[in-house]
């Protein structure tokens, strides 16, 4: 986002590489400087660019959660990267927010504000949302997923997920930003993220009521959803880590 002031830019890039190639399409659009970077979680492509646009003189913005989720996993996130992308890593390290928030902190630059809300866990613990209420647009990182599945990995909250996305709903805005897939509206988010997670809920606890094991967990019926992208390579792994979450609630 373009202010009098700068650019405001939300998530940073995978990597100082990632970032500098980020910076290079920027170029092309203005000739201001990025004053502002936010976090939108503790996944590395949220936040392992921060230190390139730390060299710029950016400040780094992330919620206090996310913050202890990148220095938890940061590690592995980069032994992982590092066998992804070899020599592509060159330059990157692990660097943390100027600015850390614990539920909400208000942005004002350059003649626009932003609001940044951290309403619980989603995808990974620290997960945020960024309301540009002027326009009536949320950035809401990996909170939403449209057009393929969402991932509910080790570090996510299958219970608390749905409450999350429910507080970005509230916010009202006409234009959604997700975290992964085009531009959208509010309804296609909830179709394609809270109705998906609702459904993988629900489906894994009557399958715990019954008295359903984890290997017959990935069984659940969630066929509603087929035509989402990596429907085939994720849904079973989503079960199965649901289950394991789920089981002793």
């Amino acid at each position: 986002m373009e202010t009098a002031d700068g650019v405001v830019l939300v998530n940073p890039g995978g990597s100082w590489k990632g970032a500098e190639a980020i910076h290079e399409v920027l170029k092309t659009l203005t000739v201001k400087p990025v004053t502002h970077v936010i976090d939108t979680g503790g996944q590395d492509h949220r936040w392992l660019g921060n230190g390139y646009w730390k060299a710029q003189g950016a400040r780094i913005v992330a919620s206090r959660p996310a913050v202890d989720d990148q220095k938890a996993r940061g590690s592995l996130q980069m032994t992982a990267l590092r066998q992804l992308i070899d020599d592509r890593l060159a330059g990157t390290e692990p660097v943390y927010a100027d600015i850390v928030f614990e539920d909400r902190y208000d942005l004002e630059t350059g003649g626009i504000r932003l609001e940044i809300f951290h309403p619980g866990p989603a995808h990974t613990p620290g997960d945020s949302f960024v309301l540009l209420p002027a326009k009536g647009v949320v950035f809401t990182g990996d909170i939403v997923y449209v057009e393929r599945i969402l991932g509910v990995s080790e570090q996510s909250s299958i219970k608390e997920w749905p409450s999350t996305f429910e507080a970005v709903e509230r916010t009202g805005a006409g234009h959604v930003v997700p975290g992964h897939g085009h531009a959208t509206t509010m309804a296609r988010a909830r179709a394609d993220t809270y109705d998906y997670l609702v459904n993988l809920r629900d489906r894994i606890a009557e399958h715990i009521e019954n008295g359903g094991d984890i290997l017959g967990s990935v069984e659940v019926d969630q066929s509603a959803f087929v035509h989402l992208e990596q429907f085939d390579s994720l849904a079973r792994r989503n079960a199965q880590t649901a289950f394991q979450q789920m089981e002793w609630d």
